[in-house]
């Protein structure tokens, strides 16, 4: 049985609530509130062009995954749509909000069904999450860190449990539609199984060569190996040393855990899974909390530069192809 949604988001808001009062009662505010504006704000702003830099290689990703789906299109209209997602993550979900606005995009201007760019959008989100967790993965059999008791490998056996598990529903999606179709009852859970079913249909129609692939896993290589660096660079920026491989043991997790919908918008997950992650490398909570508040202002300047781009889209729009 489904919770109702005022329950959902009920629940969403008490989880936010705790994550930043278990965080803000474990830093001084004061000193917090001094470092932050004692922050450079010039090294930010190179760290941003260059986060901007790695969605414009993430956009060129997109194009090959979206044309093997048959929604070919030119690299600056996708860049446009990328970064008009990238702004509507501001207001709602980022695996909801934005992905679904590039998916109706760039559907929409190829003459496509929805189902097919929802693929697309998906599988690029799946091809950076991929090449992150194994980065992680690698760092974290190099140097070993532990959480409280809990070996943090043990936490990425579960996040590749996970992709397996989504990469199993997406291959086999036919088959369990048509199972869980006899047996459901419920029209919201049907409803969904459509959605599945229209999803793996979109999925089967997908022509991709090798040259193509190996340009994608090229390009997530990078753009991971890009975001990892600049982040740790935004910790080196607060005047606290982090070496390379335990940083990239750590972010991964830091990113996955902004993805569970456990409260709104992922706000206070990101604060405290960060303040508990960087203290495993030695740096104070309040440190913590100011590189996680540095971050996620990063992030927000990041996504509001998709604003550049909002006049192009209802023009884009305006012609679909047919």
């Amino acid at each position: 049985m489904l919770m109702p949604k005022p329950l959902v988001h009920t629940l969403k808001l008490l989880c936010t609530i705790l994550l930043l009062w278990l965080v803000f009662k474990s830093v001084d505010v004061a000193r917090v509130s001094r470092d932050l504006g004692e922050f450079p704000a010039g090294t930010l702003a190179l760290l941003l062009a260059a986060l901007w830099g790695g969605q414009l290689l993430c956009s060129q990703r997109w194009r090959i995954l979206a044309g093997a789906l048959g929604m070919r299109d030119g690299y600056f209209a996708f860049v446009q749509a990328y970064f008009a997602g990238m702004f509507f993550n501001l207001g709602l979900p980022s695996l909801v909000g934005g992905d679904a606005v590039k998916a109706y995009i760039i559907s929409r201007k190829a003459g496509r069904p929805l189902p097919a760019g929802l693929a697309s959008v998906l599988q690029d989100r799946v091809a950076g999450l991929v090449t992150l967790l194994l980065y992680g993965s690698v760092a974290v059999a190099w140097r070993p860190f532990n959480w409280k008791g809990i070996p943090l490998w043990t936490l990425y056996l579960c996040a590749w449990a996970g992709v397996a598990a989504v990469l199993g529903v997406i291959w086999k999606g036919k088959t369990v539609c048509r199972k869980l179709g006899e047996r459901v009852r419920a029209p919201r859970v049907r409803k969904a199984l459509g959605y599945l079913g229209d999803f793996h249909r979109a999925l089967a129609l997908q022509d991709i060569g090798k040259g193509d692939l190996g340009r994608v896993a090229l390009y997530s290589f990078v753009n991971s190996a890009l975001v990892l660096e600049i982040f740790r660079q935004v910790v080196l920026a607060s005047g606290r040393p982090v070496d390379m491989v335990s940083f990239v043991a750590l972010f991964p997790l830091v990113t996955l855990a902004t993805m569970l919908p456990v409260t709104l918008n992922g706000m206070g997950v990101r604060e405290w899974v960060y303040v508990e992650a960087l203290h495993l490398v030695g740096i104070p909570r309040d440190s913590g909390l100011v590189i996680s508040l540095a971050t996620s202002a990063l992030i927000l300047v990041c996504n509001l530069g998709g604003a550049a781009f909002l006049w192009a889209v209802p023009k884009a729009l305006a012609h679909p192809k047919t």
